[in-house]
């Protein structure tokens, strides 16, 4: 009797710990073939990886892991920690500012890294340390648009000079990252295997996306917001029009000093951001704080640097002349875009890239060409998708301004 009791007392004990098991933890089987597609374009030693996406969150991120495993955990266990040790900044402590940053994340942001650490099988506190790295470390970079008389086919140009230290190694893996979310607007991300942020990116109603890290507004910084690679990732996923894109940026919290550089392709209209935790400015050609002429939008390390001087003085040299070759150029010239160096053509889905390797700087490498466009007329994007992996998604990030 007592043996008796004691299988039964140990069967209800189990099935209270089945019962108490987040629902949420028991996803369906994911078919990574029909939900990520991985390849490389280039020759020699200038390579790229090119990862395709389709789905729900969770299905992205699970194919993401699952065909980049290697890679994933590479950046998570390997690049972070020496990153955080960089920063002087304690695991503890990426883990308490990102719980921060929880709370303003879609909840598909979320479902797509627990897909991410499922597929790939890393700890998902890694890949969460992982994704709050860029915002607290932040970026020194460069960027500018030109369209009309500022170029000299009148086509809309902007650069993404993206400067980062290589030191951590996270340029080993780069990518070229296409979504075609199951809500939102597909787009490209340049970046990194393993990475679900976003810090240079075009989407299909052509809006591109470059960012600059900076400290104008430093006393109200605060980690109480979206960290900027998921600022930026609510812009091109979830926007059809610049005016779309700044809404997302301006209208929803923030963390730091942030420069963003947004524009269209259809209208060849763009603009220049000065953000931070609580301030939100939005400049064009007409209004921008530094010299420049119509058509043509720029920001170089920061919104009082002196870099700014040195980056309007070419442009304006260039000026009516500027093409994708003279984009290239420029960042050549000026020694910015250390980890990688992007000119996009946003109205006919074109982007050149060229990232950075152990021994040379981005902007010394050569230029890979890539067409979002094209891209998503590849068959894997034309693959009926089963009804039953619809899943709902936010439309918004989780609190408004």
């Amino acid at each position: 009797m007592r043996m008796t009791r004691f299988y039964i007392n140990a069967l209800v004990l189990l099935m209270l710990a089945i019962g108490t098991c987040p629902l949420h933890a028991a996803q369906p089987p994911v078919n990574v073939a029909l939900h990520g597609k991985r390849f490389t374009i280039g020759t020699g030693d200038n390579r790229l990886t090119v990862l395709y996406l389709r789905g729900t969150p969770y299905e992205m991120g699970y194919a993401h892991g699952k065909l980049c495993a290697k890679e994933v955990r590479y950046l998570a266990e390997q690049v972070a920690p020496l990153m955080m040790l960089g920063m002087g900044c304690s695991p503890s402590r990426v883990d308490a500012i990102w719980k921060l940053y929880e709370k303003h994340l879609r909840p598909d942001y979320l479902e797509e890294l627990k897909g991410l650490a499922d597929g790939s099988g890393v700890p998902l506190r890694d890949i969460e340390r992982l994704s709050a790295i860029p915002d607290i470390s932040q970026w020194s970079c460069s960027f500018f648009a030109a369209d009309g008389k500022a170029t000299e086919h009148g086509d809309l140009i902007q650069i993404r000079a993206l400067d980062y230290t290589t030191d951590a190694g996270i340029q080993k893996y780069p990518a070229l990252i296409v979504y075609e979310p199951n809500h939102g607007v597909p787009f490209v991300s340049v970046g990194w295997l393993g990475f679900c942020g976003v810090v240079t990116a075009l989407n299909a109603d052509t809006i591109a996306m470059s960012e600059i890290g900076d400290d104008w507004d430093k006393k109200t910084n605060n980690f109480d917001g979206r960290p900027l690679t998921y600022v930026m990732r609510d812009a091109v996923q979830f926007s059809k029009t610049l005016q779309e894109a700044i809404h997302q940026v301006r209208d929803y919290p923030r963390t730091l000093s942030i420069l963003y550089c947004l524009s269209w392709g259809k209208t060849g209209q763009m603009a220049a951001l000065q953000t931070s935790h609580d301030k939100c400015y939005v400049y064009n050609s007409t209004d921008l704080p530094f010299p420049t002429k119509p058509g043509m939008v720029y920001m170089s390390m920061g919104m009082h640097s002196d870099w700014n001087a040195k980056l309007g003085h070419v442009l304006l040299q260039d000026y009516g002349h500027i093409t994708v070759p003279v984009a290239e150029q420029i960042m050549h010239q000026l020694k910015t875009g250390s980890l990688h160096a992007v000119v996009f053509k946003p109205a006919t889905g074109d982007l050149w890239v060229a990232n950075a390797t152990a021994h040379q700087m981005a902007y010394d490498r050569p230029f890979l060409h890539f067409n979002l466009f094209k891209a998503l007329s590849d068959p894997f994007f034309k693959q009926p998708v089963p009804s039953t992996t619809a899943q709902k998604t936010s439309l918004a990030p989780t609190s408004a301004r």
